[in-house]
């Protein structure tokens, strides 16, 4: 019976392994940007490291630049908090393998403690690189 159990679980050890990194992909690039915004709403780190590119940035509301490895550091310590947000107005202008998507966030958040709640004017840029829809820029300008 034990021997039954062990090639049990070693013959199901892979599919739940597989399972465990069943994260969406990205069919296309609005997808791909929207799938970034839920992973931010999610607060999910692993999330948005499958969604960005490796030379991601992101530009904030001052205009500061960081990179993709500082935004992962900031979402999984805390210090960038999304309490609730909501796209609209999206527009994805496609060329080939790069989209460029605009639109607004309505978003409440807090950035080490500084809140923000309003809207957002955003544009991701989203390149499809090996087959796979990835984020490689985003800025974001606070809007009336």
């Amino acid at each position: 019976m034990k021997q039954l159990l062990i090639i049990f679980l070693l013959a199901f050890a892979p599919l739940a392994a597989s399972a465990q990194n069943n994260a969406p992909q990205p069919v296309d690039g609005t997808d791909c940007s929207e799938l970034f915004f839920k992973a931010l709403l999610d607060e999910d780190a692993t999330a948005i490291t499958n969604l960005i590119s490796n030379d991601f940035t992101v530009t904030s509301f001052n205009g500061q630049t960081i990179d993709g490895r500082a935004l992962q550091q900031a979402i999984g310590q805390g210090y960038i908090v999304i309490d609730s947000g909501m796209l609209t107005g999206t527009r994805t202008r496609t060329y080939g393998d790069v989209a460029v998507v605009q639109g607004f966030w309505n978003v409440s958040a807090r950035i080490q403690n500084n809140g923000f709640n309003g809207n957002v004017a955003y544009t991701t840029v989203c390149v499809r690189l090996g087959g796979k829809w990835r984020v490689t820029a985003a800025q974001l300008t606070p809007a009336q």
